[in-house]
């Protein structure tokens, strides 16, 4: 994963997605067929010990992949399945992080998503999509209502002095897996001399396309309804937790459980009878 300086960083939008469990990609419809509301199952009873047992017997791996510890770590339902997902967030090298997206999946919690490449050797990769997501706040994460239904999305970003890119992700839920999807790419690369755009490419839905396509893909998110869905999490920035240790590390890990905050005003969790 390429690090962004610190001009440019500051200059990058991060914001974040997903999509109701059941499509990975649902076709475009008409606003008006949207319905305003979602409801969703119970979450998994124990999702929080399934993770938190995971996070205590994993601890070797995680000091293994970021010896100076995480920078974060939360949960969002992302697919908007009732069960939350747990997002953990590198140290990174400047104002942009790589988010390490986890899903829980007949109760064993497997690595669906990651900006680091050596991920897919420590953790079982069964799940685990080609889409990186470089972001570093929870708020980045967006539910938004879009004119192909609820989801939360990302705009993923991140570069260097010579090149940056950003790609708008959606994240679905297929089998029952949380199934980030890439929706759209830009990749740009600058003159060294004039700092103008010497090379340009664009992916939409994987495919190649100009700039025109992928603006019109981004708009559907961008031109959303934002819910103002705002995920619970803990930061060690405040200093609070050491995560180079196992105590600081669990710590962090129950506390971040302990703040998940449910989708409760814009999408209606069903009842356990229901």
């Amino acid at each position: 994963m390429k690090k962004l300086s610190g001009l440019l960083a500051a200059a990058l939008v991060f914001l974040c997605a997903a999509t109701p469990c059941g499509a990975s990609a649902p076709p475009l419809v008409q606003a008006a067929a949207v319905p305003e509301t979602v409801v969703l199952p119970a979450p998994a009873e124990g999702w929080a010990d399934s993770y938190l047992r995971f996070l205590e017997g994993s601890f070797d791996i995680f000091s293994a992949l970021w010896p100076e510890g995480i920078s974060g770590l939360g949960f969002i339902d992302l697919d908007l399945d009732g069960t939350p997902e747990m997002v953990v967030f590198d140290q990174g090298a400047s104002i942009t992080l790589g988010a390490h997206l986890f899903d829980l999946v007949d109760g064993k919690v497997y690595c669906v998503s990651s900006a680091l490449d050596s991920t897919s050797g420590a953790f079982d990769g069964t799940y685990l999509a080609p889409v990186h997501v470089c972001t570093s706040l929870f708020e980045s994460f967006r539910l938004s209502r879009t004119a192909e239904g609820w989801c939360f999305w990302v705009d993923s970003s991140n570069g260097t002095m010579e090149t940056t890119w950003d790609e708008f992700v959606r994240f679905d839920c297929v089998n029952g897996v949380l199934t980030p999807r890439s929706v759209c790419y830009r990749y740009l690369e600058y003159d060294p001399d004039s700092g103008l755009v010497a090379t340009e490419q664009y992916t939409v839905n994987g495919q190649p396309a100009d700039g025109a396509a992928f603006d019109e893909a981004a708009n559907i998110y961008l031109d959303g309804l934002d819910a103002g869905y705002e995920a619970g999490g803990t930061f060690i920035w405040n200093g609070n937790y050491d995560t180079t240790t196992y105590e600081g590390f669990t710590a962090l890990a129950r506390d971040a459980a302990a703040a998940y905050v449910p989708i409760t005003d814009t999408v209606t969790l069903a009842s356990a009878a229901g």
